[in-house]
């Protein structure tokens, strides 16, 4: 199905809620965002020590991939991703998956994760110090501690990701 969020408000939405600096929908190519955004909807469904955050290769991006899917195994997550059409980080393709993921946190997310660091989190993955820019916020999108992170205002809570 297809699920109608802009380039920018799901670029907006990863950096907000996982404290990122991305700047293009095909930084996501790596499979590391989606899998930080599943451990943070499904707590410890992923092993973030294995995710490698410096994957500059398909076969590097497979293995984030492998992990993505074993997590959603786990979950009961009944969402067949095309592997060998997201690592060639072609827009459109990361787009629409980037775009379910976020329809798919819309209706399976906690409300707000007290004390979730997703700085911390990503420091548990490999070479989570010699990644891409993108993925080391300098903390400017934190949210303060007692505030809940912002929710999009738009919510499609009638309809399941396919």
């Amino acid at each position: 199905g297809a699920y109608f969020t802009g380039r920018k408000e799901i670029i907006e939405f990863f950096n907000e809620l996982l404290d990122l600096n991305l700047s293009k929908i095909e930084q996501t190519a790596s499979g590391a965002v989606a899998c930080q955004l599943l451990e943070y909807i499904f707590p410890g469904s992923v092993q973030m020590k294995r995710v490698n955050w410096e994957a500059k290769s398909s076969y590097e991006f497979i293995q984030n991939y492998k992990l993505l899917q074993a997590a959603f195994s786990k979950n009961r997550i009944q969402k067949y991703i095309d592997v060998d059409k997201l690592i060639r980080a072609k827009y459109q393709d990361n787009l629409e998956f980037c775009q379910w993921l976020k329809a798919f946190y819309d209706q399976s997310a906690p409300p707000y994760r007290d004390n979730y660091d997703p700085v911390a989190v990503r420091a548990k993955g490999k070479g989570s110090r010699n990644a891409d820019p993108c993925f080391n916020c300098t903390g400017q999108n934190k949210a303060a501690p007692s505030a809940p992170a912002p929710r999009p205002a738009t919510r499609q809570r009638n309809v399941a990701p396919t």
